[in-house]
Order: C-alpha cells, then structure tokens, then sequence
C-alpha cells in the first residue's frame, strides 16, 4: 500500500436547508487502502460516500479524487473523474431487461466508448473475477440477491475505477448471502483496490480493513486501525455504539 493519497475528504459540509447533516468532515484514503465507516443510522455515513462522486451536492469543501478537485471543472470533467469513483450501493440497480453481460457491459460502451467486443471482454473478466461468469446471459430476476451484488460491482469495476465505495452493499442481503459479497471485497483488497465502505459487518472491519472510522451526528468522533476502534476506543460515544453492536 502506497501513502499516495487516493482519496481526499476535505473539510465536507452537508445542509439540507437548515440542517446540517455533515460538519467539516476531513478523511484521506490511501492508494490501496480499505478504510471501514460506521456509526449509528442517521450520522451521515451514506450521505459522506454520495457526496465523493457528487451524487449528493457537497454544501462546502472539496473532494479530491487522485490528485483532481471533482468540486471544480466543467460537468465533463466531473462525468470524466465520476468514472474514477465506483459506488455499490444497498440495492443492486440492474436494468431487469438486460442480461448480467448487457449489465456490465452498458456503460463500457456508453461512458468509456469501448467496443462490443472490448466490453464483452472485460466484463466476462470482471464477472469471472466475482465468480459470475457462467451467469452472463442470466437476467437479475433468475439472481439470488448475493448474486446480484456481485453482478453489481463487476459493473463498477469494468469501468477501471482508481476508488471503490461501497454503501451497505449487504444489508438487503438474506444472512447466508453475505459471506459470497464480503469474499468478492477482501478478494478486491488483496488485489489492491482503494475502498471506502460504509457496512454494518464488524467482523468484516475487524477482520480486512486498515483503518475504522467512527461517525456520529454528521462529525468523525474518531479513527484508528480495527485493534484500536474495537479494542480500546477512546471516544465514549463509540464505545456506547459498539456496546450495542454485536461484533
């Protein structure tokens, strides 16, 4: 893992008129790194992640995206450095009509103009490499959730993205479908991948990432490595939320 900053989260406010939903928040993921984001519902986790790809509109601050300010620019270049950022979120957003190959291969041909045959290429790669492949002319409905998930974050990796976020990408999952989802993004991390996750899975945390993150009423209360958040946090308000998580 490189020290080189992949991501940065620069003094991020959120209002929604007079609420104010994220307050000066200020994160650096590193090239490589899998940094875990958790607090309670309603402390602005998902609202922080949409705002790194500007699916929400940031009030104030900047995101950096491998070096480039996506808060400045033209909206071509904020579509350009969108395609550097992919995001898995809670649902899948499958186009039901479509084949899992159809899926993955949509915006390859539309975002990046890749040809048919380019695309098909790295999508079967992407669909082999979360263990998909022989599911390319399935439909989503034919799909246990898990399975879709997956077929999900195949389609954001075959844009090439340099930063994976990841917003409760298990939660609508049935239990015994979470394991084959947690596989496919240890595997991404092992490979080197720079994620930002947003998840419930503690023992995931504890398990993969590099660095936690504690979030509480739209401010960071405090981060360290999985040993120091779960072992020996030293904000009361984290240790009072993972009193109340089962780890």
């Amino acid at each position: 893992m490189s020290h080189h900053p992949m991501l940065e989260i620069v003094a991020l406010e959120k209002r929604f008129g007079t609420n104010t939903i994220l307050k000066d928040i200020n994160l650096r993921v590193a090239e490589g790194e899998l940094v875990f984001v958790i607090g309670p519902s309603g402390s602005g986790k998902s609202t922080m992640l949409r705002c790194c790809n500007r699916l929400e509109e940031p009030s104030g601050g900047d995101i950096i995206v491998n070096g480039r300010n996506i808060m400045s620019g033209t909206a071509a270049d904020l579509n350009r450095m969108r395609l550097q950022v992919g995001m898995v979120f809670q649902g899948f957003h499958l186009y039901p009509h479509m084949t899992v190959l159809d899926n993955v291969t949509l915006a390859q041909r539309k975002a990046l103009k890749r040809s048919r045959g380019d695309a098909d290429t790295r999508a079967m790669d992407m669909l082999d490499s979360v263990g998909l492949a022989y599911k390319a002319k399935a439909y989503p409905s034919e799909l246990s959730g898990g399975q879709q998930q997956r077929v999900a974050i195949a389609r954001a990796l075959a844009l090439d993205p340099k930063v994976m976020l990841f917003d409760e990408p298990t939660s609508a999952l049935d239990p015994e479908l979470v394991g084959s989802v947690l596989k496919v993004m240890k595997d991404l991390r092992d490979k080197g991948m720079t994620m930002l996750v947003v998840s419930h899975e503690m023992g995931f945390a504890r398990e993969t990432a590099d660095r936690v993150v504690f979030m509480d009423g739209g401010v960071i209360i405090e981060e360290g490595t999985p040993d120091e958040i779960f072992g020996a946090p030293k904000a009361e308000r984290t240790r009072a939320f993972l009193s109340r998580v089962k780890n």
